[in-house]
């Protein structure tokens, strides 16, 4: 930790977690994947976005808890807002799709733009997005990179997996029932499998439901462990199914470990999908930090 540091108004503390006494934040949730959010007119972004103190903040015991924390800046020229995303271990990432639709009804309830239509900025590219009905939706860049076989074995109970980056890389496994699969004993492993790349992939396990909906289940990088939602998740299951001619619907409805759905729509492109995601954005609370412990590395 650093000896001295100057605060916002000027005081001095003798810590990042101290320094952070006072952060106004807006704590929200979408389909149960949980996030910190921070507007930049109150704090400065790199105040916030160090390793140490994401993982302060999104520590569940000593913080306030999350799966990442968000910073949403005005932005120029070619968006309305930017959205800076980092995991709860503190690593950036390019996108987070419950996140971007959280960011969307936030971005109209701080002001930051209108509910008809925004544009918002990503390491990911643009995202077009809206509130409709009091439920966010957003239409990412198109899915391109699609393989609908990966060279990894697999085990008793799935039946094909594939591969597909939805802005961030996922790899996605049909399987006979996603419920029974021990996703914190094989997801590791294949989160880091070397077939995914140099940085490994999201992991997330697909079984048919009654109806025509589909029941999924996330290991998430960034976070290590199961997560209850993930947006890009939804949208690279629902880019393989729709490969693999399983699911012929233009639209696909996603069970998340939350109990909520998030409906994927599906454009075809000369190369892939052009997706539109749709699902909630919902503000849990609204506080001030007062005090947060330090987190191990």
């Amino acid at each position: 930790m650093a000896a001295s540091l100057v605060g916002d108004h000027g005081e001095r503390v003798t810590s990042p977690c101290a320094a952070l006494r006072g952060i106004p934040f807006v704590k929200m949730t979408g389909s149960g994947n949980d996030f910190v959010f921070f507007d930049a007119r109150d704090v400065r972004p790199d105040r916030v976005t160090s390793p140490e103190i994401i993982r302060a903040i999104c520590n569940r015991y000593n913080g306030i808890g999350a799966d990442g924390i968000v910073v949403l800046e005005a932005a120029v020229l070619a968006a309305d807002v930017r959205i800076h995303y980092f995991n709860s271990d503190g690593t950036p990432a390019d996108l987070c799709g419950n996140a971007t639709l959280c960011s969307t009804a936030l971005s109209v309830m701080l002001g930051l733009a209108r509910d008809s239509e925004m544009t918002l900025t990503t390491p990911a590219g643009l995202i077009a997005s809206r509130v409709i009905n009091g439920e966010p939706e957003i239409d990412l860049q198109p899915v391109t990179m699609i393989r609908t076989g990966m060279p990894i074995d697999m085990v008793a109970g799935e039946q094909r997996m594939g591969f597909s980056v939805a802005g961030i890389p996922h790899l996605v496994i049909l399987c006979d029932d996603a419920d029974q699969v021990d996703v914190e004993g094989r997801g590791p492993l294949l989160r880091r499998h070397e077939a995914s790349g140099p940085a490994g992939a999201n992991v997330n396990w697909v079984s048919p439901m009654p109806g025509g909906h589909w029941r999924y289940r996330t290991f998430e990088r960034g976070v290590e462990g199961e997560t209850l939602a993930c947006g890009t998740g939804a949208i690279a299951t629902a880019v393989l199914l729709t490969a693999w001619g399983i699911a012929t619907a233009s639209s696909v409805t996603i069970r998340t470990s939350s109990g909520r759905d998030l409906e994927v729509r599906l454009t075809p492109t000369e190369t892939g999908y052009a997706p539109t995601l749709r699902g909630e954005g919902r503000v849990v609370f609204r506080g001030v930090i007062e005090s947060i412990q330090g987190a191990a590395a």
